[in-house]
């Protein structure tokens, strides 16, 4: 699958939001928050893209599922495959404050 998706850095996104991938007439686009990426550009590379990417590939196969809140076990195993470190649901903050530091290292 050929797949071209733009990514947009955005100070848009509202704070509770790291990224969005969107799809309108065809056409994906996926968002990362500017304030959220300032703050940990490791986190949102490493977590948050292939979480979005992920989304991308399922609009792309025309599954526009929402079980689960569109983080279906395909979903999820589409975003362990682009690498993605945690494929969640939801950010937890601990991921980035231990991305952070070098205490565990």
């Amino acid at each position: 699958m050929d797949l071209d998706v733009p990514i947009k850095i955005s100070n848009k996104l509202d704070d509770k939001k790291f990224g969005l991938a969107y799809y309108y007439n065809g056409r994906i686009t996926i968002y990362l928050n500017k304030k959220h990426f300032l703050e940990s550009s490791d986190y949102m590379i490493n977590d948050v893209l292939p979480h979005e990417y992920a989304h991308a590939v399922m609009f792309a196969m025309d599954d526009f599922s929402d079980e689960s809140g569109g983080h279906s076990k395909k979903w999820q195993n589409i975003c362990i495959k682009l690498g993605g470190k945690t494929c969640k649901r939801y950010v937890n903050r601990m991921d980035i404050i231990i991305g952070k530091t070098n205490i565990f290292e």
